[in-house]
């Protein structure tokens, strides 16, 4: 095992050293230094609404699994998330809080797709289900998707997109959440030594954007994304979604549409290590957002500055790299198991 990870990490060092030797030369012209801009934040999100974690903590989703009301029973440690001691079923909940949630509704490609803004105020790590209901202009239901977060840690917000893959008039969504607890191996892939991975990473990315050419003569519209991870100890694997929005607030580039045509089971995955920003070879990443015919109107026109644009990156999971790792190659979880968002209708 630790030979095929030497091996994997061999070939990414080979791809990244190679993506690098190309935009060394692409960015040698430019004569300065790159800045890196953080993730941005939409201002103008609406909708907001309070979950109360006595109104949800019982709740069941519309497709919840066994394992999942089953654990929701078991009864929270009263000590901070970042033990690991064995919770004591004699103990009670004794939660307060709530997970606050806004939305905004956008308009891309004629289709429709939500983002949603959520921060867990409740004081627990939690496993985070929210499921989506769209609907036509006469009121019926077109489409339900879910999505699951495990681990989400409290203090800690983050975006959420409901991408249905159609045009829809109205959305409604309706929240459920159980405490974290790291009962299975699979659980374990979302914590280290009790504290929750999602509250040491950040992805940010240089502001700009050019074109490469790909194999079949078509022109690929790129950007630069950088992976920070600030856990002292563990390696890191990032699972989430792109959202890049012009001058306007109106969507320049997004994943589902652009790159992964749709499909909501496919993901962009980013790995990170401690004290990866001292290794810029490694910290950035080069990220596709479409691809375009050389004769296109937008290959013709001269590039957007990438300054006045704001770049969401919405995390699905981070996970221990070597738990995933082990686990993947003995094939014990499936990236749907990860993340797993999933059309119910």
């Amino acid at each position: 095992m630790k030979n095929q990870k030497g091996n994997r990490f061999v070939r990414k060092g080979l791809a990244l050293l190679l993506a690098v030797a190309l935009l060394s030369a692409l960015f040698a012209a430019c004569g300065k230094e790159e800045e890196t801009a953080p993730q941005g934040e939409v201002s103008d999100m609406s909708g907001e609404q309070h979950f109360y974690i006595d109104d949800i903590q019982q709740s069941e989703s519309a497709d919840s699994n066994a394992s999942a009301a089953e654990s929701s029973t078991e009864t929270p440690s009263t000590e901070t998330p970042s033990t690991d001691e064995t919770p004591s079923t004699d103990e009670t909940h004794e939660w307060s809080g709530e997970f606050i949630i806004t939305e905004k509704k956008y308009e891309y490609k004629e289709k429709n797709f939500m983002l949603l803004n959520v921060t867990n105020d409740t004081g627990k790590n939690c496993n985070l289900t929210i499921t989506g209901t769209f609907y036509d202009e006469s009121g019926n239901v077109v489409r339900i998707q879910q999505q699951t977060y495990h681990n989400h840690p409290t203090g800690w917000s983050n975006y959420f997109i409901f991408y249905p893959d159609m045009k829809f008039d109205s959305f409604t969504y309706e929240a459920s959440a159980e405490e974290y607890e790291n009962l299975t191996v699979i659980d374990s892939m979302f914590s280290y030594n009790g504290q929750p991975l999602s509250d040491f990473v950040a992805v940010s990315w240089i502001p700009g954007f050019f074109w490469v050419d790909d194999p079949d003569g078509n022109k690929l519209l790129m950007y630069r994304m950088r992976s920070n991870c600030t856990h002292p100890e563990c390696e890191m694997k990032i699972f989430g979604h792109q959202l890049i929005l012009d001058e306007n607030g109106d969507v320049f580039a997004l994943d589902f549409a652009d790159t992964f045509d749709g499909d909501i089971t496919k993901v962009t995955q980013i790995a990170t290590w401690p004290h990866i920003e001292e290794d810029p070879d490694f910290a950035f990443m080069n990220q596709a957002l479409r691809r375009v015919s050389e004769d296109s109107a937008e290959y013709a026109k001269p590039l957007p500055d990438g300054e006045i644009f704001t770049f969401i990156f919405a995390i699905q999971a981070v996970v221990d790299y070597n738990v995933w790792y082990d686990l993947a190659i003995d094939a014990t979880v499936s990236l749907e198991e990860i993340i797993p968002p999933k059309n119910l209708q």
